[in-house]
């Protein structure tokens, strides 16, 4: 059975005055909307461990064989690794020049 609002008993809350007074002080001081230090710095260690957490899924973790949504991200990824860490023709050739290779 279901009761309507106007049919709900109404609920006293005796609370302390002092209790009140301070609770609506605390609410309407800057300082209670401001976020603390503690709280900022755990903020943005939640974001960038989110960031890495999230690199790591795209480039790195194993998903098997098969072909998946990360795909196309990593083969770009690997080919700029690869371009990065390889030389070049012009490189290779002026460290032979050099004699170093």
């Amino acid at each position: 059975m279901v009761k309507r609002l106007d049919q709900l008993p109404l609920v006293d809350h005796k609370v302390d005055p002092r209790l009140e007074d301070r609770y609506r002080r605390r609410l309407h001081s800057p300082q209670s909307l401001a976020p603390n230090m503690r709280s900022r710095r755990i903020q943005l260690g939640a974001l960038g461990l989110s960031a890495v957490l999230t690199g790591y899924i795209v480039l790195f973790a194993d998903f098997g064989p098969e072909d998946h949504c990360f795909s196309p991200v990593r083969r770009w990824f690997n080919i700029k690794r690869h371009s990065f860490w390889s030389l070049g023709d012009r490189e290779r050739q002026d460290l032979k020049e050099q004699g170093r290779l």
